[in-house]
This record gives C-alpha cells, sequence and structure tokens, in this order.
C-alpha cells in the first residue's frame, strides 16, 4: 500500500511545471564584499558609532541570567523571585522606552547628537548606581529608567547611520557592524563570567559602568568634531561612490 502510494505521488510530480527558472546570483567581487568594512575602516564618525557599539555589546552581559541572578544574591539578598522582577523590570523598562522614544519622534531630527549624549551617559550613570544599591526596590526603579536611556541612545545612533551612508552602502555597513558587535558579545560572556568570578557581581556593573561613560564621552568628541558631516554629507561622503 505505501509503495502504491508513493508511486502516485511520483507521478504527479512529473506533471508539475516550474514557474519560474531559478537564476544563479552573480558572484560578488572581493571588493563589492569589502565595500561595508571598508566603510567603517575610512569614515570617522561611522567608526566612532561602531566603537560605540562594540563596547556597549562587550558588557552587554551584564544582563544576562547568570550575573543578574548572582546580584539578586549576593547584593540584594534576595532569591529567584526577585530575579523574575528585575528580568521583568529590565524589558518593562524597553517598552516604556521605546513608547517615549516613539513620542519623541519629531524631536530627534535635528537634535541627534545632544539626545545621543543624553542616553549613553544617562545609561552609563544609572548602571553604576545600579551597581551600588543594596535596596531591592530601587534596583527596580533604576532599571525602568534604563530603558529610555538606552532606547533613546539606540534611535539617535541609528539615526545617525542612516544619515552618514547612502542606501546602497547602509545593508553593508549595518552587516559588517554586526559581525564585530555579535563577536564582541561572545567574547564577553567569558570576561564577564571572569570578573564576577575573581572581583564579585557589583565590579561587573562599576566597570561597564565606567567603559561606557568613558566610550561615551570619547565617541561623542569625535561625532562633535565631525558634525557637520553628521549633520548633512554628499553623496560621495555617505559611500555612494566608494
Amino acid at each position: 500500500m505505501y509503495n502504491g502510494r508513493s508511486f502516485i505521488v511520483l507521478v504527479c510530480l512529473l506533471f508539475i511545471k516550474e514557474a519560474h527558472r531559478y537564476k544563479q546570483p552573480e558572484k560578488r567581487s572581493v571588493a563589492k564584499l569589502m565595500e561595508g568594512w571598508r566603510f567603517l575602516w575610512v569614515h570617522k564618525r561611522i567608526r566612532a558609532l561602531v566603537i560605540m557599539d562594540i563596547t556597549e555589546s562587550l558588557v552587554g552581559t551584564i544582563w544576562i541570567g547568570a550575573i543578574t541572578l548572582s546580584f539578586v544574591k549576593e547584593v540584594l539578598g534576595k532569591g529567584e523571585v526577585w530575579w523574575g522582577y528585575i528580568n521583568g523590570a529590565y524589558y518593562f523598562g524597553s517598552i516604556v522606552g521605546g513608547i517615549i522614544v516613539y513620542r519623541m519622534s519629531s524631536m530627534v531630527k535635528g537634535r541627534l547628537l545632544l539626545l545621543m549624549f543624553a542616553g549613553s551617559i544617562g545609561y552609563a550613570v544609572l548602571t553604576g548606581f545600579y551597581g551600588l544599591v543594596t535596596n531591592p526596590y530601587l534596583a527596580l526603579a533604576l532599571l525602568v529608567m534604563m530603558g529610555p536611556a538606552y532606547q533613546l541612545r539606540d534611535a539617535a545612533q541609528e539615526t545617525i547611520y542612516q544619515n552618514a551612508c547612502s542606501s546602497g552602502v547602509l545593508s553593508k555597513v549595518i552587516a559588517a557592524k554586526s559581525t564585530l558587535v555579535q563577536g564582541a558579545f561572545i567574547l564577553s560572556i567569558a570576561f564577564v563570567g571572569t570578573v564576577a568570578d575573581f572581583f564579585g557581581v557589583r565590579i561587573v556593573y562599576l566597570f561597564a559602568s565606567f567603559l561606557l561613560l568613558v566610550t561615551s564621552l570619547i565617541g561623542i568628541a569625535v561625532l562633535v568634531h565631525n558634525k557637520q558631516s553628521v549633520e548633512t554629507t554628499s553623496p560621495v561622503e555617505r559611500g555612494e561612490n566608494i
């Protein structure tokens, strides 16, 4: 019976016609594939943004489950239930931040550097305060406050990427940046875990705050120095002829 059904299916498949022929995509040259990477290296403002993103990714693992659970138990003196509260507050802050940034979208244009500075510094400072607290309720409040800060920072950064890159090179730049950021995130898992084991989980958040603060100040300084090219760029500068 099984062989009979298989034979009928095979016969039916023979009558199916292709709607179109698949065309083999043209092979891209090495130079074409390297456009995004070359753009990251050549343009100082984009390079500054990428360095900021990589640094943020390096310390991004401070929010993974193992680190937050250790912080809840060792610093806040609470159990697994509060670990859930901490995670919930973090994501609730993200949602609130996304709504606030959406409502402020008309204000973002023309104030990218100012808003990026406010979001980056605010997130770094709040992370430092979070590492110092021992009151669990204050920790929840700080996590909710972080949401608007890093959502504002991310929205401003992405807008600067879009303004600095032409449509033809933007996807390549974002792909190259994502590769670097994901690589940094993988390395940071081992790095943050090692720091927590040797120096304690509180130091992890304080070190992350310091690193974010220094990187934000340096990045903002570079972007301010190139402010004119951040706000408006010519087609050649934006990579249309790169």
